[in-house]
């Protein structure tokens, strides 16, 4: 199974015409360890006999309708171990987003170390495609940075544990037309949903294409994943806008407000924080000029 196209919303009778268009070097949809060994991989385990390979074919899809999404299960299973990965695509009805994520497990007589488990895997076509990201630090948070995708592997990533939201974040945009803008232009969108280590990464080859893998950040953190056992990664939300970054940021909002923050629609209370608005600087007057501004649709002043 190939990822062929990800972009506009094309007709089923455009289907056959997109999949001719498509570049010979087309890697699997979800690459692994074994078969491609010179190119990088979404999944790399070692089996319980201290085998490195994997070679997954299709065995079966499923498709469940619910009023809200549709859910897409591809299975795969090794052509030699009774080790199997599931591919979840989950489609909002009133969102344009896609939820992806991999469901891992095993029959075999030992466990299996999982050794590199991304949530999913991305190729973009290459041309003039840029990517905007934020990083920061305490105090000089959410600093915005775009930058050309070139040659080698980019890796934005953090392994702070729980408490990585001042650093560099779990989300990039794609720009595919050249320096990312605000109002035009094709841009992908990816937010890694997990709160923990992560690891955004694009590989830049002698190929057609970008690879993106975005998951769990792996560094020190191998998993022996015991047989019968079900190791879920984290979704890893997509979406696509050809009207520029804003169009990509209304879409998550939008996904977010209508069902992935608890009482995304309500409305909500405002905290005016002294402490951001002067630091220390501290002074009776500082704080009587905030105070007025309680009357600006503010419910609390700390």
């Amino acid at each position: 199974m190939k990822f062929i196209y990800y972009g506009d919303k094309i007709k089923p009778e455009q289907i056959g015409s997109i999949m001719e268009a498509s570049l010979p070097d087309t890697r699997s949809a979800y690459p692994v360890f074994g078969v491609e060994c010179t190119a990088e991989a979404a999944l790399q385990v070692q089996h319980g006999d201290g085998n490195m390979s994997l070679d997954l074919v299709v065995t079966g899809v499923q498709t469940k309708e619910e009023p809200e999404f549709s859910l897409t299960q591809i299975t795969t299973c090794d052509k030699v171990y009774p080790f199997e990965v599931k591919m979840m695509y989950k489609a909002y009805r009133n969102s344009d987003i896609i939820e992806t994520w991999t469901e891992i497990s095993h029959t075999e007589k030992k466990e299996v170390k999982l050794q590199q488990f991304a949530s999913a895997y991305l190729p973009v076509r290459k041309n003039d495609v840029w990517i905007s990201h934020l990083y920061g630090t305490w105090a000089n948070e959410s600093k915005v940075v775009a930058e050309p995708l070139l040659p080698g592997m980019k890796v934005i990533k953090n392994k702070d544990g729980v408490r990585n939201s001042h650093t560099s974040h779990a989300e990039v945009m794609i720009s595919l037309d050249g320096k990312p803008q605000e109002a035009y232009g094709r841009v992908i969108g990816a937010a890694l949903c997990w709160g923990g280590n992560f690891s955004l990464r694009f590989d830049t080859d002698d190929t057609n294409y970008h690879s993106f893998f975005a998951g769990i950040n792996e560094d020190a953190s191998a998993y022996s994943l015991a047989p019968k056992e079900v190791f879920v990664t984290p979704e890893l939300a997509l979406t696509y806008s050809d009207e520029g970054l804003g169009g990509v940021s209304r879409n998550f909002h939008h996904w977010a407000r209508n069902g992935k923050v608890h009482g995304g629609k309500k409305q909500r209370d405002v905290l005016l924080n002294s402490w951001e608005g002067v630091y220390f600087d501290i002074t009776e007057q500082g704080m009587d000029q905030m105070m007025g501004d309680i009357a600006i649709w503010v419910a609390n002043f700390l």
